[in-house]
């Protein structure tokens, strides 16, 4: 498995734990003033990672074309296989493209982006992407009284740099 692909399903591990660690009451749960449940920020970051496998079948990924599906937002057990799907997705499948199109349309007035990218940048976006959430979601954990495992909402570069400090 290349680097990227390891950091993927790194960031993604981290997911794992964190959701076998809090209850299905907690993962829907909305706080004063957060506007989304963990849930809800667990199904952004699926999707895209659906969207990612389905462009690389036909060149583009489409960012917008998310399913919003209501059963990875309210069924924790139902993410965690979901996480684990894509995990092993990135240990078992091999890339042949190097160059990609995207789209991801911020203004519906507008007409839709085509933006040409590459497989690597779009990996490092997916990585990135989830770090981002993550830390939005670690600030839900804590507001419901909830621990976060070791490492959670890092990216794996930092994880690795915290590891070299100690040595």
């Amino acid at each position: 498995m290349d680097s990227l692909s390891a950091e993927n399903c790194q960031i993604l591990e981290q997911g794992i734990l964190l959701l076998e660690s809090i209850s299905n009451e907690s993962y829907e749960r909305k706080h004063e003033p957060m506007d989304a449940s963990i849930g809800e920020h667990f199904r952004h970051i699926l999707e895209h990672y659906e969207l990612f496998w389905e462009g690389l079948k036909t060149g583009h990924i489409d960012y917008d074309n998310r399913k919003r599906n209501p059963k990875l937002e309210s069924d924790r057990l139902f993410a965690i296989t979901s996480l684990f799907d894509c995990t092993a997705k990135f240990q078992n499948e091999s890339f042949s493209l190097e160059t990609l199109t995207i789209s991801q349309n911020n203004n519906p007035k507008e007409s839709v982006p085509m933006i040409l990218s590459s497989l690597n940048r779009e990996l490092k976006f997916l990585v990135s992407h989830t770090v981002h959430h993550y830390a939005i979601i670690s600030i839900l954990v804590k507001l419901d009284g909830g621990n976060l495992p070791e490492g959670f909402g890092f990216s794996p570069s930092t994880l690795f740099a915290k590891t070299a400090e100690r040595t």
